[in-house]
């Protein structure tokens, strides 16, 4: 009788221990999903402020983050500038929580096992320009959770149960004949849908003009992605952060492709009716290393009929930082095919000197925040003199983004700068706006005549570097 006793209570203590045990693996196996789910949660408030700091819209900032109040599980939040400044703030009936600035640490647990404390940074072209901190209760969701589990544990087994008891035996069968392909009205286009959704999401491609410093001729056009907010402001992005942010969120949609074969029909185009025209687009960091890409690009300028020769891709001087083997094993890829990459955001990074040196790089882009600092820094004045002297001095073509004043232009066209692009000389266009703008230049006949001989020399250039 003893014997049973123990051998019983044996069994209950392990099986106690057991459930114990499963518990709290279960309870921490969804306490990490729901702060994955609330990490995605972050993430998209997030995204979604940016637009509207960008433009400096305060109050549509608050009204985004009022908007959490529709989240049972979100307590309290805050925004707070880079610098440290809280931006705006929203908090539930209640004590909120006290925000503190420090580095982007997601999810990162408080001493309430109940309550996370999320940080998002919100970024724009790699810097951070303000930092989102939420605090989120788990307990709502907990209980969300819980029903519904007990409806997906309870509902299947009620019907499992009445089937068996009417012995009622479902069978699933597959059938994929070619007749039910052939009842839709043709192959799906990939690219028509992209272009279709790019529209309703009121996102195009807009064309800024590259000129030459010396007296404003067209040398080319970069390509920029345009974004239509609904605040009625409109915001300019670059392909590569574009592709980027796609990515990033899950969207496994080719916009690489869609991005390269608009803008290059369009520059084949243009090409055709005003002379060669550089065109420039964005890439990002898995573009660069991915070994097919370079072969893609080829296809995509062969299938628009645009001279792959007049295609220069940019690619940001964070990138390449630091200048490995694998990295010059890219540049030489793509001069391979016969194509050229240009450093953008040029001289930020401390080894900027070294690059040149060390890479085959044919042309670099300083960085806009150079250009506007310089003027007023005598500092970053002598870092861009030294950074031109050093680049022509490895023969390397300086042009510069952001160009914003007369004295700006002045001081680089004498430092030894040829190209630039900004506001000074104009802001992007429309690709209808774009192509006006080249056809009034082209009928003024003086500029006209300037733009086609200096064009075809710029292009006789870029072939012999390529």
């Amino acid at each position: 009788m003893n014997k049973k006793l123990m051998k019983l209570m044996a069994v209950v203590s392990a099986s106690f221990c057991a459930l114990v045990l499963l518990s709290f693996l279960a309870y921490n196996m969804v306490r990490n999903v729901l702060i994955e789910e609330n990490e995605a949660l972050v993430q998209s408030v997030a995204q979604s402020i940016l637009p509207a700091l960008l433009v400096n819209d305060t109050l549509q900032v608050e009204a985004l983050l009022k908007a959490l109040e529709k989240s049972p599980c979100i307590d309290s939040a805050e925004l707070i500038s880079a610098e440290g400044a809280s931006i705006a703030s929203y908090a539930k009936a209640g004590p909120s929580f006290e925000s503190t600035y420090t580095a982007f640490e997601l999810a990162s647990a408080h001493e309430d096992p109940n309550q996370v404390h999320m940080v998002a940074p919100i970024t724009f072209d790699s810097l951070i320009v303000a930092n989102l901190h939420i605090a989120v209760n788990l307990w709502p969701t907990y209980l969300r959770i819980i029903i519904w589990l007990g409806i997906f544990l309870i509902v299947p087994s009620a019907i499992c149960v009445l089937l068996k008891q009417l012995r009622i035996k479902i069978r699933f069968e597959k059938n994929l004949g070619r007749n039910d392909f052939d009842q839709g009205e043709g192959p799906f286009d990939i690219n028509k849908a992209l272009s279709t959704a790019m529209h309703d999401a009121d996102i195009s491609l807009e064309f800024q003009p590259i000129q030459r410093m010396s007296d404003g001729g067209i040398f080319g056009m970069e390509a920029v992605i345009c974004w239509r907010h609904p605040s009625g402001q409109t915001l300019h992005i670059s392909p590569s952060n574009f592709v980027a942010v796609a990515k990033k969120i899950g969207i496994c949609l080719p916009f690489d492709d869609w991005l390269l074969r608009t803008a290059c029909t369009h520059a084949a185009t243009w090409q055709h009716q005003y002379g060669p025209l550089i065109l420039t687009i964005n890439i990002d960091a898995t573009q660069f290393s991915d070994p097919t890409f370079a072969q893609k690009v080829r296809l995509l300028c062969e299938q628009t009929q645009y001279p792959h020769q007049l295609l220069e891709l940019e690619l940001n001087e964070s990138v390449i930082a630091c200048s490995t083997q694998h990295i010059k094993a890219c540049f030489l890829a793509f001069a391979k095919k016969g194509l050229s990459i240009t450093v953008d955001g040029f001289g930020l990074e401390k080894n900027s000197l070294e690059l040149l040196k060390n890479l085959p790089i044919n042309k670099v882009k300083l960085d806009p925040k150079l250009i506007k600092r310089m003027s007023s820094d005598s500092q970053i004045f002598l870092l861009v003199q030294t950074t031109i002297a050093q680049a022509l001095s490895h023969h390397v073509q300086v042009m510069v983004a952001g160009l914003e004043t007369a004295i700006q232009h002045t001081e680089l066209q004498r430092l030894g700068c040829n190209l630039g692009q900004g506001a000074y000389f104009h802001q992007p266009l429309t690709a209808s706006a774009f192509e006006a703008f080249l056809a009034a230049r082209t009928f003024d006949g003086s500029i006209s005549h300037d733009l086609s001989i200096s064009n075809k020399r710029n292009t006789q250039d870029v072939f012999s570097s390529v």
